[in-house]
C-alpha cells in the first residue's frame, strides 16, 4: 500500500500549518451557522448558489447575505438547495443523493499489483482514461505492472461482489505530473484480465473546470478504498476548510490507500483528487481542542489546466483520448447521463452485478440512519440524541464482522492469524494519540539497552529497539527473550470485533498460530518449543501482553492486521493458564479497567509488561516472570490520567521446571492483584515513564508511602480518577 511520499507529506503539513488562520475563519463561520460567510470570493459564492438553488444572480446575492424574505419565496428543490448551502438544513438531502452516490461509486476502483496487493485508489474520467496520483503510478514501467480492479465491494448480504480487473495500457496513453501540488497520473485502461464486467458498465466522472462546484464551508464526500479495503464512503460530515491555488483542504476520515480517490460535492461532481491526509490538532471557535483528519486534494480545475497545457506535446491518437476527458458534455457521472438519455437505471446497475431493488434502511437509537443500496451510507440526523450510560455500565457496541465475511472472518485458526510479511506498513505506537498530550514510550536504562534486542535493519532516525506493529509497539529483552514492555493505542470509537475461533485447537494448529518476528534475532525471542508437550498439560498459556482485541480498530484491513500481529512470540509471556484465562483474574482486570475507562468510546493508551526478577523460577530455557504490570493512560476533561496495576501469579505456580506437580494447582488460591503507583512500576522494572508519574490516579500520600500498593479485593476498588 503506497502512502504519500515524505516530500509531499512534509509540504502538505507545512501548508496546513500556514493556512491555520484561514481555516479558523471557516470553522468560526460553520459553528455560527453561517458557512457562506467563510467564502471570500463573492462571484464564486453567487455562481455556486445559482448552480445549487437554480436562482438568478440577484437572488443568489440576496441568499448569500442570508436575506430571509428571498429564501421564503423559494419552493421545493430550490429552497432545499439554498437552505443546504446556507447551512440551515444540512442534515437533509434528496433521495436522489443516494442514487447518485451509488452511481459515482461504480467509477472508483483499486490499483493493485499482479499478485493482488493493493497500491491505491483511482477513478475513471472518460470511457478509457483512469485518474490517480503520481505517487500511486509514477511512470509507464510501474503502470505496466499494475491492474485496475472495479467492484471490490461488499454486497447487502456482506458477501464480496464479483470483481473485474483490467490491464493498464500506458503505451496508448500516459500523462503524469510529480509536482507535490499536482501529483496526478492519467493512464489508459486496456484489456480485461479477469471478471465478466465491461469497462462501460462502471461509467466515469466528468472533470469540470468551472468555479461553481464548491464554496468554503460546504460538505464534501469521498469514495475510497482505505488501506486497500473494500470500497467505502466518507459522507456529509466533512467540510471544505481551505482553498489554495492548486489544492483544497477538507476534514474527513481517510487512510493510506485512499490516495487517488475522488472528492465530490453534494451533486456528486468531482472537485479534487485526494492525495494526503493525517490527524491534526485543531482548536474550535469555542476554544476546545479537537483532533481531526485534515486532508489535502488537488483541485480538478488545476489538473484540467495542466492536461490542457500538455495537449500540444502529445500525438494525435492520444489527443483523441484526452479530448474526451477535457471536453465533457455533462457534469454528473456518465451513467446518470445514460439514464437521462433513455437507458433504464435498473439495466445499468444490473450490468455491474448489483441489485437495484434491494434498498433497506436502518435507524439506530443515536440518530444514525443507514441506507444499503447496496453501498452502505450513514448519515447522522440532527435532533436525535441518546443518553449516555453511567461509566461503569457502558457496553461495547462493536462493528461485528459476520462469520461468512470473506477475508475478515476467522473460519480457521490458520487463516485468522496470517501475518502480513511486509512490516513496512506498520505504524507502531503513536505517542501523540491522546489529544494535546505527548505520551512517549518508556525509556530503557543503559543496562537495559545492553540487553535489548536490536532490529536487524534500522532506518535513519528510527529507534533501534522498537518493533512496530499495527497500532502497537514492543521492545524486547533479548536476555530474557520476552518484552521489556508493550505499548498499544486503543481507539474505542473505531473498534472492530474480529471474530475468534471457539474451542481448544489442536496442538498442531497451535504450533502454527504464533510466529517469531524476523526483524530481530530468533534467539532473542521465544518460540513454540517453550509451550509444546507440557507435562502436565497446559502448565503455561501463551499469554498476550497486548490483548488480542485492543489494537483491532480502524478499517477492517487494519483490524485484521492488528489482530494477527498480536500473535507474535514477541507479544507473548508464559502465564499460568488460570491466571491468563479466568475473568476473575488478570483477564477480567484488563476488561474491567478498559470498559470503565470508556475504551469503547474514547482513546486509551495501555503499557504492559512483565517484572523481571533474578529469582524468577526457571522453566525450560527461560525464567518465568511471576509479576505483570499494566499502566492505563487516558484523558478526562482535558486532564491526563495514569492508572498503574500489578498482578502476581506466583501463588499459582508450583514446582518448576518439568518436575511440576499437577496437584500444585488444585488449590484455588487467589491471584494477588494490586493498584499501585507509576513510580512503583518504575522502581520494580527499571523503566522510566518520565512525566507520566505526575498524572497518577494512585495519589501517594502520608498513609501511602512511595512504593506502596493497595490489594484489590474486587474490581470496583480500582481508582480511575484523580479526585
Amino acid at each position: 500500500m503506497k502512502k504519500a511520499p515524505e516530500y509531499i507529506a512534509a509540504k502538505a503539513r507545512a501548508r496546513v500549518e500556514a493556512s491555520a488562520e484561514r481555516r479558523n475563519k471557516v470553522l468560526k463561520a460553520i459553528y455560527a451557522g453561517r458557512p457562506l460567510d467563510a467564502e471570500p470570493d463573492e462571484a464564486r459564492k453567487i455562481h455556486r448558489l445559482q448552480r445549487v438553488a437554480g436562482v438568478d444572480a440577484d437572488q443568489a446575492a440576496s441568499l448569500a447575505d442570508y436575506q430571509e424574505d428571498v429564501l421564503s419565496r423559494l419552493k421545493g428543490d430550490k429552497r432545499l438547495g439554498a437552505e443546504r448551502i446556507q447551512g440551515k438544513t444540512e442534515d437533509f438531502v434528496g433521495v436522489a443523493f443516494l442514487e447518485l452516490a451509488r452511481i459515482a461509486a461504480s467509477t472508483v476502483g483499486r490499483v493493485i499489483s499482479e499478485d493482488k496487493q493493493p497500491i491505491g485508489s483511482g477513478f475513471m474520467i472518460s470511457d478509457r482514461l483512469f485518474l490517480t496520483n503520481n505517487h500511486v503510478i509514477p511512470d509507464i514501467f510501474e503502470a505496466r505492472q499494475y491492474l485496475a480492479e472495479f467492484n471490490y465491494e461488499m454486497s447487502i448480504d456482506r458477501q464480496p461482489k464479483p470483481v473485474t480487473r483490467f490491464k493498464f495500457k500506458p503505451d496508448e496513453f500516459f500523462l503524469t505530473n510529480p509536482e507535490d501540488e499536482l501529483d496526478f497520473t492519467v493512464v489508459a485502461i486496456g484489456q480485461t484480465v479477469y471478471g465478466e464486467g465491461r469497462l462501460s458498465d462502471f461509467g466515469y466522472c466528468p472533470l469540470i473546470g468551472s468555479d461553481d462546484k464548491h464554496v468554503l464551508g460546504e460538505f464534501v464526500n469521498i469514495i475510497q478504498h482505505p488501506e486497500g479495503d473494500y470500497k467505502q464512503v466518507v459522507l456529509r460530515e466533512n467540510q471544505l476548510v481551505t482553498r489554495l491555488d492548486r489544492l483544497l483542504h477538507y476534514l474527513a476520515d481517510t487512510n493510506p490507500g485512499s490516495s487517488g480517490s475522488p472528492v465530490f460535492n453534494d451533486q456528486w461532481e468531482v472537485i479534487a483528487l485526494h492525495h494526503w491526509g493525517e490527524p491534526t490538532e485543531l482548536i474550535t471557535p469555542d476554544g476546545k481542542p479537537v483532533r481531526k483528519d485534515v486532508n489535502e486534494g488537488v483541485r480538478i480545475s488545476k489538473i484540467l489546466s495542466d492536461l490542457t497545457s500538455k495537449r500540444n506535446s502529445i500525438k494525435e491518437p492520444q489527443c483523441v483520448l484526452l479530448d474526451a476527458a477535457l471536453n465533457p458534455q455533462f457534469r454528473q457521472p456518465s451513467i446518470v447521463h445514460e439514464h437521462l438519455a433513455g437507458r433504464r437505471l435498473e439495466e445499468i446497475v444490473s450490468s455491474q452485478g448489483k441489485s437495484s431493488d434491494s434498498i433497506s434502511q436502518e435507524v439506530k437509537p443515536d440518530g444514525t440512519v443507514t441506507w444499503k443500496i447496496p453501498l452502505e451510507i450513514s448519515v447522522r440526523l440532527g435532533g436525535i440524541s441518546q443518553p449516555q450510560p453511567p461509566l461503569a455500565s457502558i457496553q461495547r457496541e462493536p462493528i461485528v464482522v459476520s462469520e461468512k465475511d470473506q477475508d475478515f472472518t476467522r473460519p480457521s485458526l490458520e487463516e485468522a492469524i496470517r501475518i502480513d510479511p511486509d512490516y513496512s506498513n506498520r505504524p507502531g505506537y503513536d505517542s501523540h494519540f491522546l489529544l494535546r498530550h505527548d505520551v512517549p514510550l518508556p525509556k530503557l536504562s543503559d543496562a537495559q539497552k545492553h540487553d535489548a534486542a536490536r532490529l536487524k535493519r534500522v532506518n535513519r532516525g528510527e529507534d533501534p529497539y522498537e518493533l512496530k506493529y499495527q497500532h502497537f509497539s514492543i521492545v524486547i529483552n533479548a536476555d530474557r527473550r520476552m518484552a521489556f514492555f508493550t505499548a498499544v493505542n486503543v481507539d474505542g470509537s473505531k473498534w472492530i470485533s474480529v471474530s475468534s475461533r471457539t474451542g481448544e485447537p489442536r496442538e498442531a494448529a497451535e504450533a502454527q498460530a504464533w510466529s517469531q518476528d524476523p526483524r530481530i534475532d530468533s534467539l532473542a525471542q521465544c518460540d513454540q518449543s517453550l509451550y509444546a508437550n507440557q507435562v502436565p498439560e497446559r502448565v503455561f498459556d501463551r499469554g498476550h501482553l497486548v490483548r488480542r482485541e485492543d489494537p483491532n480498530w480502524g478499517t477492517l484491513t487494519s483490524a485484521k492486521r492488528a489482530n494477527a500481529d498480536t500473535f507474535h512470540f514477541t507479544n507473548c509471556s508464559p502465564q499460568e493458564w488460570r491466571f491468563n484465562q479466568n475473568k476473575k483474574y488478570w483477564q477480567g482486570l484488563e476488561e474491567y479497567v478498559l470498559d470503565n475507562a470508556k475504551a469503547e468510546r474514547e482513546r486509551v493508551i495501555v503499557f504492559t509488561g512483565p517484572v523481571f526478577a533474578n529469582n524468577d523460577p526457571e522453566y525450560r530455557y527461560v525464567k518465568v516472570p511471576m509479576q505483570f504490570w499494566k499502566i492505563l493512560v487516558r484523558v478526562d476533561d482535558g486532564q491526563l490520567l495514569a492508572t498503574a496495576l500489578l498482578a502476581d501469579q506466583s501463588q499459582r505456580v508450583g514446582l518448576l521446571p518439568e518436575r511440576y506437580r499437577a496437584e500444585a494447582f488444585d488449590d484455588m488460591s487467589e491471584i494477588v492483584e494490586y493498584q499501585t503507583s507509576v513510580h512503583e512500576i518504575e522502581r520494580i522494572t527499571g523503566l522510566d515513564f518520565g512525566s507520566l508519574r505526575r498524572h497518577d490516579t494512585f495519589q501517594e500520600g502520608p498513609e501511602r508511602a512511595i512504593g506502596s500498593k493497595v490489594k484489590l479485593r474486587r474490581f470496583n476498588d480500582i481508582k480511575l480518577d484523580s479526585s
